[in-house]
């Protein structure tokens, strides 16, 4: 649901950025960020509830994802002809609340009855301490490195278009 708002709030603001430059913090950090933790919380769905075929799973998401960036090229073209660069992103926004509507009725797996071995009270306690997103400190630094490289691969393109429209 974090992902889906910071989507949210991310491609709202930068529907209403009247220069490229304020396009950086809120399309590029923001629905960046967004993007990477409605992706990673799938990954981690996935792990959830496919415990005998994982990897089929996540290899059906991960083809999935690519599929779909596929699909949204024709999408972000017919929007783009029909209602333009900034309703676009309020489109995109609307995809994203789409997706914090759909992670309201995700039900965890309580996976305790069927833990044969028995997890010692400790072990859990310490579990539930680092289950937050912001207190796991690899998580922060993948987030953050996606979030580096989707910059410095979208940042260039955008700056080839602003200079051929304007020659």
């Amino acid at each position: 649901m974090v992902g889906a708002l910071t989507g949210v709030i991310g491609f709202s603001l930068a529907s209403l950025s009247p220069k490229l430059w304020m396009m950086y913090p809120t399309y590029g950090l923001m629905s960046g960020f967004g993007h990477r933790m409605i992706y990673n919380s799938c990954m981690v769905a996935i792990v959830d509830y496919f415990v005998r075929r994982l990897s089929l799973a996540v290899g059906i998401m991960t083809s999935a994802t690519a599929i779909g960036m596929l699909v949204m090229t024709q999408v972000t073209q017919g929007l783009l002809d029909t209602i333009g660069w900034q309703g676009t992103l309020q489109g995109f926004a609307g995809f994203y609340l789409l997706c914090g509507l759909c992670s309201l009725v995700f039900v965890p797996v309580d996976r305790s009855e069927n833990n044969k071995g028995g997890i010692a009270a400790d072990e859990k306690a310490e579990e539930k301490e680092n289950s937050s997103l912001f207190g796991n400190r690899p998580f922060l630094v993948l987030l953050s490195s996606f979030m580096v490289v989707n910059i410095s691969f979208f940042v260039p393109a955008v700056h080839i278009v602003s200079i051929i429209i304007h020659h």
